[in-house]
């Protein structure tokens, strides 16, 4: 598997954890802008759900990322 496939495979999990009526929305790098200052390594994955309630799981790694928002959620 390529790193692409074992990151839809963990989006797939993730969406599949979420509780009814949430949706996972996004997963971005945590970087803010270009400058060296503003730059991370972390990753940042968001949920919506019901009433547009966001809910975000920050780590260093996308599938960590993924899996510990999740989780918040279960």
């Amino acid at each position: 598997m390529t790193d692409s496939d074992d990151l839809s495979v963990a989006w797939a999990q993730a969406q599949d954890r979420l509780p009814d009526g949430w949706t996972l929305e996004a997963l971005r790098c945590a970087s803010t802008g270009l400058s060296p200052e503003q730059r991370s390594d972390e990753w940042i994955a968001v949920a919506v759900g019901p009433d547009s309630v966001e809910r975000k799981a920050r780590a260093d790694d996308p599938i960590e990322a993924l899996a510990a928002l999740a989780s918040s959620l279960e």
